[in-house]
């Protein structure tokens, strides 16, 4: 499969349907795509972001976590 072509095949069909109902089904299944993470995954993630800029969480600079990987 060219996945090239394909995907300007796809945008040609997108193109020329008149039917909002398939753009709709569309761009549910690639916004499903766009990401494995489920809610409580978010949820996790915004809980620790608000952690480390209230600086109740330790962080790292980028140095410092080159140097406790390599060692």
């Amino acid at each position: 499969m060219d996945l090239q072509l394909t995907k300007l095949e796809l945008i040609e069909m997108l193109l020329s349907t008149k039917k909002e109902s398939i753009l709709k089904k569309i761009k549910s299944i690639l916004e499903e795509d766009c990401s494995d993470l489920t809610e409580d995954d978010y949820k996790i993630i915004d809980e620790r972001r608000e952690k480390h800029f209230n600086g109740e969480s330790k962080s790292y600079s980028w140095e410092e976590t080159k140097k406790g990987i390599l060692n």
